[in-house]
Formats: structure tokens, C-alpha cells, sequence
């Protein structure tokens, strides 16, 4: 069960965890079992792990947290904007094609969210963090773009 006082801001090292029952999030990313030290650790890329950083609710809202960080920069730009998340993510700027393909990517965001104002809700309820102040078709197309970002080969895995 998710903490709901001060204690759900923790890191994930501070987790339950029991030696019958691997947390399902933990189990997709290859955690070593309890019962035995683990020297060198299994690393594997999988469709599940792909769809835990998209849909946990965990995931989800540090992606609508990072997407309010970003609206709440001084710059309107989108280019800007779109150049300080991959400086954050990825510790280097996008390349012109990456960049370009984020721009289409949150115009087709925006739209879609525009147009169902429902859906917008949805997305910037998941979490427990306070909703961020603005407009919520801008900042799910925001949140949509910031999950493509944290789910990206790059940000999830060490060179």
C-alpha cells in the first residue's frame, strides 16, 4: 500500500519489501531475490518494463511534475522548453530530428487534449502531488511528451 503522509515523497530503497512477494515494479526491472546476496545483477530490456514507466501511477506523475516544471520556466518557446527537458533527462541537447519529432509530437498532443478536456483531467489527477496551476490541455500534451522522454533507452539506461 502507498504511503500517504510525508513518507510517500521517499526514495524506492525505503520500500516494502517482502521476501514471498517481489513488488511488481521491482520484478520487471530484475531486483535480485532477498533470500541471497546478489554480486552482479540480471539486465534485461522488456515490453513490461516499457509499460510500467508509461502506466505506474508513480512514473506518471513525475512526468506531470517535470512537465510543471518545465510550464513554469520564464520562456514560452516551445523549442526552449523542449531543449532544457532533454538537458535534464539526457545531460545533452537534442539533436535537430529529436527535436523536431518532440515538437510534432506535443502539436498532436495538444490538439488531441484540446479536444477531449476529459481525458486532460484523467491524466493530471493520477498521483498525489498537488495539480499544477495552468491550463490542462497544455499541461497534459506537456506530461505526454515528458513520458516519451523518461521512457526513452537513454534515460532508463547508463552508458
Amino acid at each position: 500500500m502507498a504511503s500517504t503522509g510525508p513518507e510517500q515523497w521517499r526514495r524506492g530503497v525505503y520500500m516494502h519489501w517482502q521476501r514471498t512477494f517481489l513488488h511488481p515494479m521491482l520484478a520487471n526491472f530484475d531486483a535480485p531475490a532477498r533470500d541471497e546476496c546478489a554480486a552482479v545483477r540480471v539486465v534485461s530490456n522488456t515490453p513490461q518494463q516499457a509499460l510500467t514507466l508509461l502506466n505506474d501511477p508513480t512514473f506518471v506523475e513525475a512526468a506531470r511534475l517535470f512537465a510543471g516544471r518545465l510550464l513554469s520556466t520564464n520562456t514560452a518557446d516551445d523549442t526552449a522548453r523542449i531543449e532544457h527537458a532533454f538537458e535534464i533527462a539526457m545531460a545533452r541537447p537534442p539533436k535537430d530530428k529529436e527535436k523536431e519529432s518532440l515538437e510534432k509530437f506535443l502539436t498532436t498532443q495538444r490538439d488531441y487534449y484540446r479536444d477531449h478536456a476529459d481525458d486532460a483531467a484523467k491524466l493530471l489527477k493520477i498521483g498525489s502531488a498537488p495539480p499544477t496551476k495552468g491550463d490542462p490541455a497544455e499541461l497534459a500534451a506537456w506530461t505526454s511528451l515528458c513520458r516519451v522522454l523518461l521512457n526513452s533507452q537513454e534515460a532508463i539506461t547508463r552508458y
